[in-house]
């Protein structure tokens, strides 16, 4: 297979992630109360679309804007946060439509055994779009939607519970950050050194919301054996700060 090849299926498979997460949402769901940590759903669709066009079209293959408005709706830089709510977006329809557009043209490029630059950018647009995906779920939650519709992953067997129990890490001497000779980077990898850390244990899987609720019901805030000294320490400032934030944990 290609290199492009691959950064082809990437492509495909960020937008179809993108489309999985925002399905099932129209109207005012698309809008949403105004708050400091999520955008718009219905504007984050279409600035993953013009990011997109923004850095491999325009940027490294210098083709022209695929609407003449596109940054004046969607880009994250001059648009402030809290006027995100305001504009007059194009409806859902033409915002997928614009979507698939940008998707197309990216796929054609790739065909044309595009320049390193081009790749490039393609590559940090996966990203970015996987990225939004993450944002995609939060804000769902957030705001109390419906999970959306995902497939049903078929390496899950029936029942299996989350992976339980901590793993030892030896600890030692590893290189952190990015290779130079890596094809991408992000800038804020740059570069590889030397870090050493001691030994220590993690658990082998992410907690679970499940688990973290049933750590909450049994006073798992209030129970100083489950916390290290600089835990405890945050824990105590924290609830001085904001009382109201660990009523529930206090038994309130």
């Amino acid at each position: 297979m290609r290199s492009t090849d691959l950064l082809a299926a990437w492509v495909r498979d960020a937008r179809r992630r993108t489309l999985e997460m925002v399905a099932g949402l129209s109207g005012p769901a698309l809008v949403g109360p105004r708050l400091g940590i999520v955008n718009p759903v219905g504007w984050e669709i279409g600035h993953v679309a013009w990011f997109q066009e923004r850095w491999v079209l325009r940027h490294a293959a210098g083709q022209a804007p695929a609407r003449p408005d596109a940054d004046l709706l969607w880009d994250s830089i001059a648009v402030p946060h809290d006027a995100r709510w305001d504009l007059a977006l194009p409806s859902l329809e033409a915002t997928l439509a614009y979507m698939a557009g940008v998707e197309a043209r990216v796929l054609r490029a790739l065909e044309e055994e595009p320049d390193p630059r081009t790749r490039y950018f393609t590559e940090y647009t996966v990203y970015h779009e996987d990225m939004h995906d993450e944002a995609f779920a939060y804000t769902r939650q957030t705001l109390g939607y419906s999970a959306p519709p995902l497939p049903r992953d078929p390496t899950l067997a029936d029942g299996q519970g989350p992976w339980t129990g901590d793993v030892e890490v030896a600890g030692g001497t590893f290189a952190l950050g990015a290779e130079e000779t890596e094809p991408f980077v992000f800038d804020n990898e740059k570069w590889a050194h030397a870090v050493t850390i001691p030994p220590f244990h993690i658990a082998r899987a992410p907690v679970t919301a499940g688990e973290y609720a049933a750590f909450v019901d049994d006073g798992g805030y209030t129970r100083r054996a489950h916390w290290s000294d600089a835990g405890w320490a945050w824990r105590e400032k924290m609830g001085a700060e904001h009382p109201l934030h660990w009523r529930r944990a206090d038994g309130g």
